[in-house]
């Protein structure tokens, strides 16, 4: 598939849905999952925010959310996917 000046968010097939209707601030928080590869996204409307998730919605590092955030969709799972699911932000901190 050409991707050439498509923005790599673009070149997924994103099933939206509203998680939260009006958060803190203001706009609303939605999820994007991809039905070809399966990564999964949370957006805040007001500011777009955007962060990688795991299948039950909790963040990922900063480093798994930029790579995935710059990566085109292989319309399939990565080869490192699934390593990326367990790699939630703020690990260590949940451990103590």
């Amino acid at each position: 598939m050409p991707t050439d000046g498509i923005p790599a968010w673009r070149t997924h097939d994103w099933k939206v849905r509203t998680i939260e209707s009006v958060v803190a601030g203001g706009g609303s928080r939605l999820a994007f999952t991809c039905r070809s590869c399966g990564r999964a996204f949370v957006q805040t409307t007001l500011n777009r925010r955007t962060w990688a998730v795991d299948k039950g919605g909790v963040a990922l590092s900063d480093e798994v959310t930029d790579r995935w955030l710059e990566g085109i969709c292989l319309r399939r799972p990565g080869e490192t996917d699934d390593e990326d699911r367990l790699m939630v932000k703020n690990a260590s901190a949940s451990l103590q």
